[in-house]
């Protein structure tokens, strides 16, 4: 398998469609920065199913599709095709050529498609699944991936060894499996509440029943007392209702009265209300400009004031400084003084420190020679203390050697004993297990014979399931693009009915007489009763355009209503056709050479042709441009809108994207309407296909047999297991037995040699124990000289610690005399420098002073101004005020006495609302007591209006009767009539989840064991492939280094093989051991190169794409790597994008990528091999 050839079109900067064909061996890719070298690499990714936008450079899947340039417009989709030769079957497909496309459209569709058949990214997956070739294999190794696997991000080194050992599919049923029994859990979990959820409910069902049935008794009798009631009720309805319609029609008549004197009075309200607004804005304008005189006069205030404190500052200023000065001068005598007696204290204290020195070096010597003393006595202790432990640690061994062998024979003897109980009960259950194991055998054989049946019944649905579900997936496909279809028609139609609803382009006044129903509003306008063919729309719709807005009206005294309307309500104008004026209209002209008539492509209403003959008799469109030259007069169009030639003019230009769409509205919405309903009978015999199919697929699926099968396998694999376990029971048991025989013989050599053994120490113990009696004595006497030396040590050591301190403090107490002296020099020095600033700051400030006094005189002078002027405006002001509050009053009072009238109106309105209300609960209680009878007993007020009563009871007593038993209904709270039937159903349904229950349980079981059979081979799978790539990899490094340079690979996690990490560690010449992160940056990327080509050596890749990856090489180094590769590349195709002048020498084939055009990526192919020839 290898890369046949690369097509690109419309993929990011290749606008054009681009070829790159790869050819045996090794094939590189150069170029500037920014070219588009790498989003070659990015097309490969791309097309075989990366997912991860970031892994491909770009912010969105839009951003793929080529976006223009200056002189090019944007690309409609993204495609690019990736063609491999399979001659060696490496994929699994019976075709020699493969050919992978994916497509992206901007509208947001995509496609992927083999050997060009529509399929799914799933088949791409599947497709090159265990090949080496994968969005995140060793096929495309980027200059990040090695950053990647240098630090191990994500865990890349152990991807790839994983991909190299082939156990992807391992994990991809391992992690299938984990889900379904994720699944099974909850399913269990969900089961287990469901079941104590029913159990409860059950308990409850059964007391439920017996209340239901005493409900009833007692709502029988309840039934008859409240029909008796009824009737007792209807008896006094009719009377009352009469007396409050009289009462009603009174006082509507009153309120009418008031509403009309009301009326009057606020018209002339109104009327003085709108001399009251001029003088209210003549008023606001007064306030204004008084408002900005306050404003300027705060403004002057604010600058006084600012003045006033400013100059403040500066004389506190002025006061502080001089103080200041006045007290430094006597501080910096003082300090001096200071400064001298520091400096006598520092001699006296360096002459005591030099007697305190030679102290410590007299007893420093007394110190040592009491040292030595106590060293000498110590090792002679030290050496008896030694001897004494060394007997005691002899006579210890031996006395836990005699103890140990006692405990050993009496051991040896329980054993003897209890192998021989054993070895009877082997042979008894040997002869059980034989007979067992012959009947699970014949039970075996059996159950795989009816397995056998039932997978060949299985296989032979599953053949017509799948045909039948490729005929689905086509409907499904046809029936994908007629609802496409459906859609945009549909949303054409809304959007053509929203803007026929709204009038969207229409004035106001063609709006307001649309809605308005004060004339004849359904008259159409001129743009709605003509049709159109959809490719001259443009071109009529440019000389109807001053008429489209027109009203089509049937005689002059329809269109002078509306502008009347339009003339009361102030909405405009708007223009108006009149039918009865063209009844006798004649259409003369004479066509123009090249033309046809406008009239042909129109569809108007017979009662609408004499006016559209009026408007375009004389129009013609034009079949091409030369027959303008001889109008005849007439107008002439072009037929898309481009020209319109009058008599004496021409007018034209480029043709607008909404040209056209207005003219015809209404005829379009009413075709668009039909084309939908026609689509939606397509898409309705496309859904009944596609059920139809699906219906046969679910009768196939009835016919798997797929629980039989499971049951059975299940019986097999039991059955398989017991057998399995009943012959390792058997070979266990043969083997205890042979065992046990061995260790009986074992046991008695081994008493005999313990009682041998023994004999011998139990001597030596006896010596021992005299031997340490005599060392204790001696150790003793030693130990009491020791303890005198001892004791003078710690006497002359005390001595010198005393001393010593004493010269440390004398030593800390000078140096702080010399901090403290310097502290005084500083701070003079510091004193001194600040006398001379303020100095020069008070010269400032009296400077200031001046100037101060000057600008805060000039703003008393300019505040005194403008206070005059303010009182003036002010009193101006306060007497328009007045005027203005006295209408204000006049107009309250008018006010107060309508509110008067309108408040007795409204006690009316509130007498009439309570005797409706009054009606209206009538009414009411007559219909709550129909609906009461109807909801509870079923029984019609109807039915019982004629009916006698059957008692005498009189009414209150029936409410009594009524009321009592309606509460030992509602006391025994709520009832359930159905409990019975629900019990029995209940408890079917608790059997049934208790079986599904037991089901899961088997299925967990087989899923446990699932997971731990997949785990095993992948584990072995990844441990064999590890060792493998291990050994390369330690020959690979030395090749790219030197012989003298050794690396290794280690598991992080040895016993836990599933998920552990892969370290490199790595011993260039001269240098220690060191993880692969602590090299230099061409060390880490050789090392990880050499682990790429170890993997290479155990599973090669059918192709390797290289991105940059020698930038960080030198020299030497690159010379290296090339001749990796090419020892590499006869049994892979390796595609390189470099920079390197070395690693271009090294290629066969040459593809130089360019832009000679800004945006746009082109290749210029270079073979070196013809050349060589």
């Amino acid at each position: 398998m290898r890369l046949k050839s690369l097509e690109i079109k419309g993929f990011k900067s290749f606008a054009d469609k681009t070829v790159v064909t790869f050819d045996e061996g090794i094939t590189g890719i150069i170029g500037p920065n920014g070219c588009g070298k790498s989003n070659i690499i990015d097309s490969i990714r791309w097309v075989i199913g990366e997912q991860k936008i970031s892994a491909l450079r770009s912010e969105n899947l839009d951003a793929l599709v080529f976006n223009g340039s200056k002189t090019r417009s944007a690309s409609g989709l993204a495609e690019v095709s990736l063609t491999f030769e399979n001659t060696k079957n490496l994929l699994p497909t019976e075709f020699s050529t493969v050919t992978v496309t994916r497509r992206f459209y901007k509208n947001g569709e995509s496609e992927y498609r083999l050997n060009d058949v529509s399929c799914r990214l799933k088949d791409i997956h599947n497709l090159f699944l265990d090949t080496g070739v994968s969005t995140d294999s060793y096929a495309i190794i980027e200059l990040g991936m090695v950053d990647d696997i240098i630090k191990d991000k994500e865990n890349s080194r152990r991807r790839m060894l994983e991909q190299a050992a082939g156990i992807t599919i391992y994990k991809t049923r391992k992690k299938e499996a984990k889900n379904k029994l994720d699944l099974t859990e909850q399913d269990l979990a969900r089961i287990e509440d469901l079941l104590f959820e029913i159990n409860n409910q059950l308990k409850t069902l059964e007391n439920q029943a017996k209340k239901a049935e005493k409900y009833f008794e007692i709502k029988g009798e309840f039934r008859e007392v409240s029909i008796e009631l009824a009737k007792a009720a209807l008896e006094g309805f009719n009377i009352t209702y009469k007396e409050l319609n009289e009462q009603q029609d009174l006082e509507v008549n009153k309120r009418v009265q008031l509403e009309a004197e009301i009326a009057v009075e606020e018209a002339a309200l109104e009327q003085e209300k709108v001399g009251f607004i001029e003088k209210e804005r003549a008023l606001q304008s007064m306030q204004g400009a008084f408002n900005d005189l306050l404003q300027n006069l705060r403004g002057k205030e604010n600058d006084k004031n600012l003045a006033t404190q400013k100059l403040h500052y500066l004389k506190e200023k002025e006061t502080n400084l001089k103080e200041f000065l006045d007290k430094a001068t006597g501080q910096v005598k003082t300090i001096g003084d200071s400064i001298e007696y520091t400096q006598i204290q520092v001699g006296d204290e360096e002459a005591k420190l030099a007697e305190l020195q030679d102290a410590v070096e007299n007893a420093k010597l007394d110190i040592e020679n009491k040292r030595r003393n106590f060293d000498e006595r110590r090792s002679g202790v030290d050496a008896l203390r030694n001897e004494f432990q060394q007997i005691q640690r002899n006579q210890f061994d031996a006395e836990k050697k005699v103890a140990v062998a006692d405990t050993s024979i009496q051991n040896l003897q329980r054993a003897q004993a209890q192998l021989t109980d054993e070895q009877t009960q082997r042979t008894q259950q040997l002869t059980q297990l034989q007979g067992a194991l012959v009947e699970k055998e014949e039970s075996l054989v059996n159950k795989r014979n009816v397995l056998a049946d039932l997978q060949a019944h299985q296989e032979k649905t599953k053949s017509s399931i799948f045909e039948t579900q490729a005929a689905l997936e086509v409907l499904r496909s046809e029936l994908a693009e007629e609802n496409r279809k459906l859609d945009a028609k549909r949303n054409e139609y809304n959007l053509l009915k929203s803007l026929i609803d709204s009038m969207e382009g229409y004035p106001e006044s063609i709006k307001f007489l649309h809605k308005n129903p004060d004339w004849n509003h359904s008259a159409p306008i001129l743009s709605d009763i003509i049709y159109v063919k959809e490719e001259y729309r443009a071109a009529v719709e440019n000389v109807l355009e001053p008429y489209l807005n027109y009203y089509v009206v049937n005689n002059l005294q329809e269109g002078l209503q509306a502008i009347h309307l339009l003339d009361t309500n102030q909405k405009g104008k708007a223009n108006f056709f009149m039918l009865d004026k063209f009844a006798d209209f004649r259409s003369e002209s004479s066509q123009p050479a090249g033309t046809f008539a406008a009239l042909d492509v129109v569809e108007v209403d017979e009662q609408y042709k004499k006016l559209a003959q009026y408007l375009l008799s004389n129009v013609y469109i034009a079949e091409n441009e030369d027959a303008i030259n001889n109008s005849n007069g007439a107008i002439v169009l072009e037929k898309t809108g481009k020209f319109v030639k009058g008599k004496y003019t021409l007018t034209g230009g480029s043709v607008g994207l909404f040209e056209g769409k207005k003219i015809g509205r209404a005829k379009n919405l009413e075709k668009l309407a039909e084309d939908i309903t026609d689509q939606e009978s397509v898409v309705n015999l496309l859904k009944s296909d596609i059920q139809f199919k699906h219906n046969e697929v679910i009768a196939f699926n009835d016919q798997l047999k797929e629980g039989s099968i499971k049951q059975t396998e299940a019986e097999i694999n039991q059955l398989t297991n017991e057998v399995f376990a009943a012959k390792n029971r058997i070979e266990n048991l043969q083997a205890a037995s042979l065992t046990a025989s061995d260790r009986l013989a074992d046991i008695e050599a081994r008493l005999g040699d313990e009682h041998d053994a023994i004999s011998e120490t139990r001597g030596a113990l006896i010596q021992l124990n005299q031997d340490l009696n005599a060392t204790a004595a001696q150790v003793s006497l030693v130990e009491q000289d020791y303890q005198l030396a001892e004791q003078a040590y710690n006497e002359a050591s005390a001595t010198y610690n005393e001393t010593n301190i004493t010269f440390t403090r004398q030593q800390s107490k000078i140096t702080t005399l010399k901090q403290e002296l310097l502290f005084k020099e500083n701070q003079l020095s510091e004193l001194i420098a600040q006398i001379d600033n303020n100095t020069a700051q008070l010269s400032e400030a009296s400077t200031d002073i001046s100037e101060g006094a000057a600008t805060l005189a000039l703003s008393e002078s300019l505040l005194l101004e403008l206070m005059q002027q303010k009182e003036v405006e002010e009193q101006k002001l306060n007497e328009a005020d007045q005027a203005y509050y006295n209408l204000r009053n006049a107009l309250q009072e008018k006010e107060s006495e309508l509110r008067l009238k309108s408040k007795s109106k409204e006690m009316i309105d509130h007498l009439v609302t309570e005797i409706k209300d009054k009606l209206n609960n009538l009414k009411l209680q007559l219909a709550g007591m129909k609906e009461r009878l109807s909801v509870e007993f079923k029984v019609e007020l109807d039915d019982i209006l004629d009916q006698p009563r059957t008692s005498e009871t009189p009414l209150e007593e029936l409410q009594n009767t009524s009321e009592r038993m309606r509460k030992r209904l509602e006391n025994m709270g709520e009832v359930n009539p159905t409990a019975i039937e629900a019990y029995t159903e209940m408890r079917k349904r608790y059997d049934f989840i208790l079986e599904q229950k037991n089901d899961l349980v088997s299925a967990k079981e087989s899923l446990l064991q699932t997971i731990q059979e997949v785990e095993a081979t992948a584990n072995q799978q990844f441990l064999e492939t590890f060792n493998k790539v291990r050994e390369n990899f330690q020959k690979v490094f030395k090749a790219l280094f030197t012989e003298e340079d050794t690396a290794d690979m280690v598991l992080v996690d040895p016993t836990n093989l599933a998920d552990t990490g892969i370290d490199i560690v790595a011993k260039p010449k001269g240098k220690r051991p060191s993880s692969i992160t602590q090299l230099s940056g061409g060390e880490k990327t050789l090392t990880a190169t050499a682990l790429l080509f170890a993997i290479y050596l155990i599973k090669p890749a059918p192709f390797c794409i290289l991105d940059e990856v020698d930038a960080p090489l030198d020299d030497a180094n690159v010379g290296k790597f090339t001749q990796m590769i090419k020892k590499f590349s006869d049994n892979s195709q390796f595609i390189i994008v470099t920079h390197n002048k070395q690693t271009m020498g090294a290629v066969d084939v040459i593809y130089g990528v360019t832009m000679q055009e800004p945006g746009v990526s082109k290749l210029v192919p270079v073979d070196f091999r013809s050349l060589t020839n």
